[in-house]
């Protein structure tokens, strides 16, 4: 199975309601899963971020926080 690219998790992650965000940071990249959320994580490369971010929000059960909360 092929591993999808950066374009494609922030089109799934909107496609559940999610608000994600990838920003620059000093020396890493910050991919969070909701703008403004709890669950998110830097990596070398915006894709090592969000694919870091999208494993650590599966573990938590998916909430909905930051600017995704209602």
């Amino acid at each position: 199975m092929k591993r999808k690219d950066l374009n494609q998790l922030l089109k799934d992650l909107r496609n559940r309601g999610c608000y994600p965000s990838i920003s620059y940071r000093g020396h890493m990249w910050r991919a969070h899963i909701n703008g403004a959320g709890n669950y998110w994580s830097e990596g070398t490369t915006p894709l090592m971020a969000m694919r870091a971010a999208i494993k650590i929000w599966d573990i938590a059960g998916n909430p909905m926080d930051g600017y995704g909360s209602e």
